[in-house]
């Protein structure tokens, strides 16, 4: 019988810089001489360099990938690949510090996804079961979606496919205040719309009915979903972007796996009116 692992990803915009340089050109002799010290009636008088300010560096990323393979032969039956920030610049320990709190989990779980993958072809090989889809992966990409000082969103977005119908997707994201590495909770974000969660959950709760009510599983009323809705707050399933909050659903959580991802968009604007029309 196939053996299998379920592995929970989480966590939890890209530059590259160059430079370049020229070669400087070689000048010509000057014909004038040195003026005689006799000659010199009246000295320089002295100044002191000016001494400019020294300005922290800016906080900046470049993107790193690790990708890893196990063959049997030139047959790969598993693959994993990480795809994350790392920083450079002011606040950079920080950053890098939670995006390895985002990766870790995921490094840590991918030695029982690839012993899983292992067993999975060995069964394949030995024809306990039909044709399977390989290479199986693991695939964990964190990305840097809005900045806006001194908060930073990361997206998280997990897929794991082990040779089923559909692969697993599992995202989540957090809001970071660089200057600490902390992730901000929904509450603090808030506070100065004079919102509350509380109020948060029920204007999304009603707005994801009247949007995707059709889409959405059976729920037998309201206070049921509801209930989901405080989990997505609850669970870093909400980000900040340059329009406003996003509070966001997972493929297969509420509505059937062919509708993807479920977003509730709230602008800016209907946070500034306390979640009034």
């Amino acid at each position: 019988m196939m053996r299998r692992g379920r592995i929970v990803l989480l966590g939890v915009a890209v530059m590259l810089f160059a430079a370049g340089c020229n070669d400087a050109a070689d000048k010509p002799k000057s014909d004038v001489t040195s003026t005689p010290i006799a000659d010199i009636t009246e000295m320089p008088a002295e100044t002191t360099p000016e001494v400019k300010e020294e300005q922290p560096d800016i906080l900046k990323y470049t993107e790193k990938e690790e990708v890893e393979e196990a063959r049997d032969g030139d047959f790969v039956y598993f693959r994993s690949s990480i795809f994350y920030p790392v920083f450079e610049g002011q606040y950079a320990d920080n950053m890098n510090r939670f995006v390895a709190s985002v990766t870790e989990p995921f490094r840590e779980a991918l030695p029982e996804a690839k012993e899983n993958a292992k067993y999975d072809y060995e069964d394949f090989v030995a024809g306990e079961f039909g044709v399977p889809i390989f290479p199986e992966e693991e695939e964990l990409s964190v990305n840097c979606l809005w900045e806006k000082e001194p908060y930073m969103t990361l997206f998280a977005k997990g897929i794991s496919n082990t040779g089923g119908a559909h692969p697993n997707v599992y995202c989540q994201a957090y809001v970071v205040n660089v200057t600490d590495g902390n992730r901000v909770c929904m509450e603090q974000m808030l506070e100065p719309y004079g919102v509350t969660t509380d109020m948060l959950v029920d204007y999304v709760t009603e707005k994801l009915l009247a949007e995707h009510g059709e889409d959405l599983f059976d729920y037998d009323d309201a206070g049921n979903f509801k209930t989901d809705v405080y989990r997505f707050v609850q669970e870093n399933q909400w980000y900040f972007n340059d329009k406003g909050l996003v509070v966001f659903a997972n493929p297969y959580e509420i509505a059937a796996y062919a509708y993807g991802m479920i977003e509730c968009e709230i602008s800016y604007e209907e946070l500034e009116q306390g979640l009034k029309k």
